[in-house]
């Protein structure tokens, strides 16, 4: 519902300068859905919902009609192919639709049968193997269904947080000023994800 709202008409906005303020309401409503704090990566709630990040998303929007406009009969084809025009009654763009963002965007896809949101895919799959995450260990495929989002409420939110590594976990508290130290009340030195889970005795 939030994606399909803020999207809405991307191929037109979204080379704006304003196009930055729709991401941090798609973050908050992802947040919202996956139980993570507001500390945790932005890239890592792409991962949990399963959906493409927002950049994405609607690169592969514009995509799709900019293919279009490349056959001679569409009516946008002159201004995708032809230098734009200079009249004195149009607003001017700082970054229009024609001709610079499309063909950068269709020079882009290898392969031109390959379908936007395939290309999108494909895209954040190349993206994540360049700069993986910590999720990477627990979730190998992106674009798919997250493990554990039929689980009740409670232990999905639970999950998401160890995954992340984001939590009430001492290291974070005190990173965050909400703890003395980082110390586990086992008596190791810092209280992270992967010290509750794998080593402290109490916990």
């Amino acid at each position: 519902m939030v994606h399909s709202t803020a999207e809405y008409c991307a191929p037109v906005w979204c080379r704006s300068v304003h196009t930055r303020l729709t991401d941090p309401a798609i973050n908050d409503a992802v947040r919202i859905v996956t139980g993570c704090l507001h500390l945790t990566p932005a890239d890592n709630l792409a991962i949990l919902t399963g959906n493409q990040p927002a950049e994405l998303r609607r690169n592969g929007a514009t995509l799709s009609p900019a293919r279009r406009t490349k056959q001679p009969g569409h009516l946008p084809h002159s201004a995708l192919t032809c230098p734009p025009s200079t009249n004195a009654w149009r607003l001017k763009s700082r970054h229009p639709f024609e001709p610079a963002a499309a063909q950068q965007l269709i020079s882009s896809s290898d392969n031109s049968n390959i379908r936007a949101a395939h290309w999108a895919d494909h895209r954040w799959k190349s993206e994540r193997l360049v700069n993986p995450t910590r999720l990477r260990t627990f979730i190998l495929n992106t674009g798919t269904h997250c493990p554990g989002m039929t689980i009740p409420r409670t232990a999905w939110v639970r999950l998401n947080r160890l995954r992340t590594g984001v939590g009430h976990f001492r290291s974070c508290l005190h990173k965050w000023s909400m703890a003395p130290s980082a110390a586990c009340e086992c008596g190791a030195e810092e209280q992270t994800v992967d010290h509750v889970v794998l080593q402290c005795p109490i916990h």
